[in-house]
């Protein structure tokens, strides 16, 4: 059974994107009673000319760095989340991308909520993206937060691009515990079969891989082949989409490397936020579901 979280990691970098995903996690967490984790993670290493022009690195000009993020995190998050969510902010001392997984691990969270830059093609290569890293590496649901998106988390329609397997189902499962209960469901399966009687199949299939915790409240369209992602954003923009919801693939290819995986394309062309669950995710989901399950046997033969 997944619930839904009872903290959310919420990354900064003290950029607009980043304060844009802040708000939008603070009416989440406001909406289903979570705690709050505002986090910036840095190093804190100097340029590199910063000794030739400042004369030193030293403990104190670390120290003097430290206290200002120290110092601008309160801030923002005085700034942008309702005084109604309880939170807390932390200073980590380590690589961006490393600091992140280590608190949301550290911090028991359940969910990470992330502003996405989108960028795209060789520029993604070189520069790389944190949140799509983020996406793959992460052991909790993550939420990507497209600048340009609607900073309440109200949640009436989703849609999910059907992938059968773990991670889509789980994340179908994982969005159902955070919205309403009169959220409307999407579900999309990308087909070939021109026949009638297969594409009845694929439906049939369809209807009987989605978590039953929203098969009463889901609608099922098939989709021909071709761009599927962007296929996928442009239903969602034009249906008003509150949410997207993908699984991370397991593996990357050599065009994923340079593009993007298919739920790093959606993330980068949506207009709306996209829920991911990626392999680890659903893997400790899995592991917490058999645990609930065993104490649950234990307590029943008592």
């Amino acid at each position: 059974m997944i619930t839904k979280p009872g903290r959310i990691l919420v990354p900064t970098d003290f950029s607009d994107t980043a304060t844009h995903a802040l708000r939008y996690a603070s009416d989440l967490a406001r909406r289903t009673r979570a705690r709050l984790t505002v986090v910036y993670a840095d190093a804190f290493i100097p340029p590199v000319d910063y000794t030739a022009t400042v004369g030193g690195w030293d403990e104190y000009s670390f120290v003097q760095l430290k206290g200002r993020a120290e110092e601008q995190l309160k801030k923002d998050a005085k700034a942008n989340i309702d005084p109604s969510v309880l939170y807390d902010t932390v200073i980590r001392v380590a690589p961006t991308l490393e600091g992140i997984l280590a608190q949301a691990r550290e911090s028991g969270a359940g969910m990470i909520v992330m502003g996405t830059h989108g960028r795209t093609g060789f520029r993604r290569l070189i520069i790389g993206s944190v949140t799509e890293a983020v996406m793959r590496k992460a052991e909790v649901p993550v939420i990507a937060v497209p600048p340009g998106s609607d900073m309440k988390s109200t949640i009436r329609t989703i849609v999910c691009p059907a992938i059968y397997n773990d991670q889509c189902h789980d994340a179908l499962a994982f969005a159902a515990a955070i919205a309403p209960a009169d959220a409307k469901f999407v579900v999309i399966r990308a087909t070939p079969a021109d026949d009638i009687i297969e594409t009845a199949d694929d439906l049939f299939e369809l209807r009987a891989w989605i978590p039953e915790s929203i098969a009463t409240r889901c609608e099922l369209k098939m989709f021909g082949g071709g761009h599927v992602a962007g296929q996928i954003d442009g239903y969602a923009e034009k249906t008003e989409a509150d949410l997207i919801v993908v699984g991370e693939p397991a593996n990357r290819s050599a065009s994923d490397l340079l593009y993007g995986t298919f739920a790093a394309r959606v993330v980068q062309h949506s207009h709306c936020p996209v829920l991911t669950v990626n392999r680890p995710a659903a893997k400790r989901a899995a592991r917490i579901s058999e645990q609930e399950r065993k104490t649950d046997v234990v307590w029943a033969n008592q």
